[in-house]
């Protein structure tokens, strides 16, 4: 070994000062990182491939019941049921209900004190369960989690609203807050943000500064559309959205909407390529339907107002077909958007939430039971027994093999033959 040439006392203490520094950086890095703040228990084995039904069971029985206060509708992504409640994420096994796999944020120890760390929500993407979980700057702390393996995926932190609702296209995800939104593609990467932003650095954004606040809104992997209410403006406008070279100053296009008070219950209930559907109140009841350009280019009136405790719990889509629960029937739309038929209560047998699809077979969940229809016609071919209580707000269904897994509320419950 070569001598160094020169060593001082000095040179030994700048050395051995550099050393603990780094050592303190690395120790402060890890003790303010996510890793530390999670807990991470992936599945012993990959779950199995599901395989599609042949055909609709005659019977269904309950087979288990978990709370997933967290998710606004079942979430089915590789072979696995994914919950959310309080701060944990869990994959369970479809057919026993049995955790398989579980992820949790301590966000607190991740970061400055929050008023909680519970999860913001949970969505997916492809095959990965995507949990949002809060820190000092909002909603914004975000983890995948493989559906099939529990492994985590992708992440990402962004500056958030603090109550944020989360949709999915099944390739891309928005995240919606009353003053920002952002659409996640599936590596979490964002493709499109609207609205406010911490560090106002470009003043072309639309939104910035404006004082209005967003009430709705739904996307594609191409667009997304938003109702807004604007500061002195008494009625709301549709803001359409698309991706442009820079994320942060998409193509924008806004939509006056005339005698729709900024106070109503206008809705945007989907976004099928660049096509928007807007449930409008006013001067009837009525579904709009929009294109890129802003142009109205249908609108199917409604009987009456529909009941919209939770519309963006009230939207499926089931197969090639977009369906909305009204409160008392289903609105049924092909995949362009394009008005397809209702159905509607039979006596004292109601819908009581949107449809999923099953061996071609649309399934909407009833007072009664399960109706089977005919996708084309909207045809009741039979209902399936299984016990709907009142008054839980929508019913939500998903289908994997042939199991009918249903969101009561903050509960799912499961149904196999």
């Amino acid at each position: 070994m070569v001598r160094p040439e020169r060593r001082t006392r000095g040179d030994l203490v700048a050395a051995a000062t550099i050393t603990l520094v780094v050592v303190v950086v690395a120790a402060s890095f890890w003790w303010n990182s996510s890793a530390r703040a999670t807990i991470s228990r992936p599945a012993t084995t990959p779950a199995p491939t599901p395989v599609p039904a042949r055909m609709v069971p005659d019977m269904l029985r309950q087979l288990w019941t978990a709370t997933s206060p967290r998710t606004l509708s079942p979430i089915v992504v590789g072979g696995t049921v994914v919950t959310g409640d309080g701060r944990t994420v869990e994959g369970l096994d479809p057919t026993t209900g049995q955790t398989r796999w579980s992820f949790a944020r301590d966000t607190g120890a991740a970061g400055p004190a929050t008023s909680g760390t519970d999860l913001c929500g949970v969505s997916y993407v492809y095959d990965l369960a995507v949990a949002v979980y809060p820190d000092a700057r909002g909603c914004g702390q975000v983890s995948s989690i493989n559906g099939g393996t529990g492994r985590r995926g992708p992440t990402r932190t962004a500056y958030a609203d603090n109550r944020i609702v989360l949709s999915s296209s099944g390739s891309s995800v928005l995240a919606a807050g009353p003053t920002r939104l952002e659409l996640w593609r599936s590596d979490l990467v964002r493709e499109l943000s609207y609205g406010e932003i911490d560090a106002r650095i470009k003043p072309v954004n639309q939104g910035i500064g404006m004082g209005c606040t967003l009430m709705s809104a739904a996307a594609s992997d191409e667009a997304v559309s938003v109702l807004e209410a604007c500061r002195d403006q008494k009625d709301l406008r549709l803001t359409l959205l698309k991706p442009a070279k820079e994320e942060d100053e998409p193509d924008t296009k806004n939509v006056p909407l005339p005698g729709v008070a900024s106070d109503s219950e206008a809705r945007v209930l989907a976004v099928s390529g660049t096509t928007t559907a807007v449930y409008l109140p006013s001067p009837r009841p009525e579904i709009a339907v929009y294109d890129d350009t802003g142009t109205k280019v249908s609108g199917t009136l409604l009987k009456g107002p529909p009941v919209l405790a939770n519309p963006a719990q009230a939207v499926t889509r089931a197969g090639d077909l977009v369906t909305w629960w009204t409160g008392d029937s289903v609105e049924v739309f092909d995949s362009k958007l394009s008005y397809r038929y209702t159905i509607e209560a039979a006596g004292s047998v109601s819908p009581v939430g949107p449809a999923a699809m099953m061996a071609g077979r649309l399934l909407i969940p009833l007072s009664s039971g399960i109706g089977v229809y005919d996708p084309a016609s909207g045809a009741n071919q039979r209902v399936i027994p299984v016990s709907h209580p009142a008054g839980n707000g929508p019913v939500v269904p998903t289908v994997t093999s042939s199991m009918v897994v249903e969101q009561r509320g903050d509960a799912l419950m499961a149904f196999g033959p």
